[in-house]
């Protein structure tokens, strides 16, 4: 279910309705711009901006999550650095920021008395509380934002800049623009990554698209033999429609690849790693799926795997 909010006046609020908000991007889109301006400027857009989304997603009650230090995905990642395109080897910021962006995050601790989520992202904090409402009798929430990583999260999401609300479901869809680039949301979603990726956060996915899984997918007579991209992704899961035959497609892939011939030095040490398909599928699912409750690290269901496993043997 989906709709677009119209760019009238503020709709009536809805009785028991959270609205879960990502100030990253507030305090981003707040600053951006600002450089030559006085702070001022830039919190009155950050206060036009909440003020704005309070009233779409129609809601009187407002919590708000900023990402902090020590993201345990740091840890986590061997084969690329996680968001290496953002920091260097020492955590530094590559790309200068919008010169107000820590006033900005200051007031909205300050103001709004923002969570700081040390630890993990401010994704994850606003996926962990969507889940808590979603299991809750007293109250149902929505998120805002424009990360789309978060929408892998099943329930209500708005977006914070189009204004456009959409409902997404567990196992959720994948579509492909007039660009061909994949979109969607829910599990379906987070297994595209799997195959594709994220060059937002610098995380590779499945390097190679193999000969077996070009002969596997029918449908995928347009697949090129490389890195496994976008129209890849869509073709092999899209059929899926339960998280048992996700994950079977995508660890057979993951297997296709990560047959034992293929290495790789670790990024910070320069260790050479020879990797197992559900160590490589173990890495990048916890470097992309959103925490549902704190502390989660993913693992691929064991039965689900064991069957996967059990279907790449009478393949071969």
């Amino acid at each position: 279910m989906a709709f677009e909010l119209p760019e009238t006046a503020a709709l009536p609020t809805v009785a028991q309705r959270v609205g879960l908000i990502d100030a990253d991007c507030v305090a981003y889109w707040a600053a951006a711009g600002c450089d030559d301006m006085l702070v001022d400027a830039a919190k009155k857009r950050c206060d036009d901006r909440m003020g704005s989304i309070m009233d779409q997603i129609q809601t009187q009650e407002c919590r708000y999550f900023l990402t902090g230090a020590n993201n345990f995905r740091n840890a986590v990642a061997t084969y690329q650095q996680y968001k290496g395109n953002r920091y260097d080897k020492n955590g530094n910021r590559i790309k200068e920021q919008p010169y107000w962006l820590q006033k900005v995050r200051e007031y909205i601790l300050s103001s709004y008395n923002a969570v700081l989520c040390e630890g993990q992202e401010a994704d994850d904090a606003l996926a962990i509380a969507q889940m808590k409402c979603n299991a809750s009798k007293d109250w149902h929430s929505i998120i805002s934002s424009i990360d789309k990583d978060l929408r892998i999260i099943p329930g209500l999401h708005h977006d914070m800049n189009s204004g456009y609300i959409e409902e997404i479901t567990e196992i959720g869809y994948l579509t492909v623009d007039k660009k061909g680039k994949v979109r969607g949301g829910g599990l379906k979603f987070f297994y595209a990554q799997l195959l594709m990726g994220d060059t937002a956060d610098w995380i590779k996915g499945l390097p190679k698209v193999t000969a077996w899984m070009k002969e596997t997918y029918d449908d995928t007579a347009k697949l090129r033999l490389g890195g496994c991209g976008q129209k890849a992704a869509y073709n092999i899961l899209n059929t899926a429609n339960t998280e048992e035959e996700l994950l079977a497609r995508v660890f057979l892939c993951y297997a296709s690849y990560w047959d034992g011939d293929h290495f790789y030095n670790h990024w910070e040490t320069e260790h050479c790693i020879y990797p197992e398909p559900e160590a490589m599928l173990k890495e990048n699912g916890q470097l992309l799926w959103m925490r549902r409750a704190e502390g989660e690290m993913w693992q691929p269901d064991k039965a689900l795997l064991a069957a996967a496993q059990a279907r790449l043997e009478v393949s071969e």
